[in-house]
């Protein structure tokens, strides 16, 4: 073996070990890239759009973390069109981890392959399958890796309903909201009764996106241009995150005309931008949600990064989504 084969070799060790070790904040912050609804197609051009943009985000953004919240392919075999993303996040070099959506499954590729197929991809997180289940949580470590100090949650929300009369989105499965449940008491029994600061990535909203988005009294900032296409039966995972008490916020993908962010009950129910090419219909221009956490603080900052470089509706959690206190004002604004 050449000296530098043997460094390369050396190097890569390193890496996937820093892997192993989890996820930690750096200088107080943990830096996240929200990419959503790729619909790669392999072989078109369009889709070149799609790779252009996740290249010059994360150049320029430099993410702790990478999330790709579903759809991500849509053309067949749906393992070569993975196979070329995930070809696209080798070359970036940073830890990431994706969900499936709607018409992930549509591909001619099981999920369970294409689920391996991500997990075994260099630089990703992603824990192992466990049988059919494709949701997973991943614990942020504090700067000096001694103690978890957030958590962050991959939700399936899986393709049509199964139950006719319904509508057409599927609703979470019972199992889920109790594997949500208990993931959540388990860190929150580890934090000494105290729950850890979380957020959760999904493909499709929640119903209550729907019910904040027609509340007048809720604070939005950002665009929507679309209904909110969410399951129509409510499976109350979003009763679970308030009863857990660690929820702050929800991101989620699949409305391409959506990017807004909404506070609901002390939760920011938050969209991505659309990230995918011509391939399917959009009205924004592509790009991404970018969201920063704050070590031992339960707060972020988040906004949205365009391909060409604007900076969009940049808030920070909560602050941003709360209504000052008028008696307290001194004088009008």
């Amino acid at each position: 073996m050449s000296k530098k084969t043997y460094l390369i070799c050396l190097l890569s060790c390193w890496v996937f070990s820093t892997f192993a070790q989890g996820l930690r904040f750096h200088q107080g912050q943990f830096k996240i890239v929200q990419f959503t609804d790729l619909h790669f197609q392999q072989d078109n051009p369009a889709s070149k759009q799609a790779t252009e943009c996740i290249k010059e985000i994360i150049s320029s953004e430099k993410p702790d973390l990478i999330v790709v919240t579903g759809d991500i392919v849509y053309s067949t075999p749906g393992k070569t069109a993975m196979q070329t993303v995930l070809n696209i996040f080798k070359e970036e070099k940073k830890p990431f981890c994706m969900l499936f959506g709607n018409h992930d499954p549509e591909q001619g590729t099981p999920l369970d392959t294409l689920y391996d197929m991500m997990q075994k991809a260099p630089y990703s997180v992603m824990p192992e399958r466990q049988g059919k289940l494709f949701d997973y949580s991943l614990p942020v470590k504090s700067e000096d890796g001694t103690k978890t100090e957030m958590v962050i949650y991959g939700m399936d929300t899986h393709d049509y309903s199964k139950t006719k009369g319904v509508g057409i989105y599927q609703e979470f499965y019972p199992e889920q909201v109790t594997w949500y449940r208990n993931t959540s008491a388990g860190y929150t029994e580890k934090n000494n009764g105290k729950p850890l600061p979380a957020i959760s990535f999904m493909h499709y909203p929640l119903p209550e996106y729907n019910y904040a988005m027609t509340d007048p009294d809720v604070i939005m900032s950002g665009t929507r241009m679309e209904r909110g296409c969410s399951s129509a039966l409510n499976a109350g995972m979003f009763d679970a995150m308030k009863q857990c008490g660690d929820m702050m916020a929800v991101f989620c993908g699949h409305d391409h005309d959506n990017d807004c962010s909404m506070m609901y009950y002390g939760v920011l129910l938050s969209y991505g931008r659309f990230s995918g090419g011509n391939t399917e219909y959009n009205h924004l221009r592509n790009g991404a949600r970018i969201i920063v956490l704050k070590e031992g603080e339960h707060r972020f900052d988040t906004w949205i990064h365009e391909r060409g470089g604007q900076i969009m509706n940049k808030t920070s959690y909560p602050e941003s989504y709360v209504k000052d206190n008028w008696k307290v004002r001194k004088g009008t604004r």
